[in-house]
C-alpha cells in the first residue's frame, strides 16, 4: 500500500523528528519521518505515482499549517498528534493528489502530524501532552509517495518533489 505526504521542510523536519525520536526513546516505540498523511490505500507503482505527483503540485509553494492541538485517540496510527487547522492550500492539495489517483479509495482527510505510533493507556498520552510545548506553524514543502505496510520499520520512499512555485 502507498501513502502521500505531505512534508516538513529541513528546519521543521528536524524539529519535529526531535521529538518523534525523543518519545520513540522513551516509550519504545518506533520512529518513522514528520508528515501529514493527504491519502493512503493508494496501489500504484512508481511511473504512475511520480506523473499523479507532478500534475498535482503543479505550480504549488511551500504550504504553511497551523496546529489546532495536540490530540490522541485509541487508534494506533493516531496514538498522539498535532492537528492541523484545514487551509485552502491543505485541502486543494489533498483534492488534486485524489482526483489524479482516480480511484474509489475510502479515506477521511483528517490533517494531523503523529508524534508517536503505540498502544499505551490514556494517562500516559495525557502526561505527554502536558509535558510537550509546540511551535505553532509548520512550513511544508515536499510531496512523498511512501510504501507504507504495516511494519513502520519497512516504510520506504518510492517518489518525492519538492513544493516550489
Amino acid at each position: 500500500m502507498i501513502s502521500i505526504w505531505l512534508c516538513p521542510d529541513s528546519k521543521d523536519k528536524l524539529y519535529l523528528q526531535n521529538i518523534i525520536n525523543h518519545l520513540s526513546d522513551i516509550h519504545n516505540s518506533v520512529p518513522f519521518l514528520p508528515h501529514c498523511t493527504l491519502l493512503s490505500g493508494i496501489k500504484l507503482n512508481t511511473s504512475e505515482l511520480t506523473t499523479i505527483l507532478d500534475k498535482s503540485i503543479d505550480n504549488m509553494g511551500p504550504i504553511i499549517v497551523e496546529s489546532k492541538r495536540i490530540s490522541y485517540t485509541n487508534i494506533f496510527w493516531k496514538t498522539l498528534f498535532i492537528e492541523l487547522s484545514v487551509s485552502k492550500d491543505l485541502i486543494s492539495l489533498q483534492k488534486n493528489i485524489f482526483k489524479q489517483i482516480k480511484s474509489n479509495i475510502k479515506y477521511k482527510f483528517e490533517p494531523h502530524i503523529s508524534l508517536i505510533y503505540k498502544i499505551m493507556p490514556e494517562y500516559i498520552k495525557k502526561e505527554i501532552i502536558h509535558s510537550l510545548h509546540l511551535q505553532n506553524t509548520y512550513k511544508m514543502n515536499k510531496v512523498m509517495a511512501v510504501r507504507t505496510d504495516q511494519n513502520i520499520v519497512d516504510w520506504k520512499i518510492v517518489a518525492e518533489r519538492d513544493l516550489y512555485a
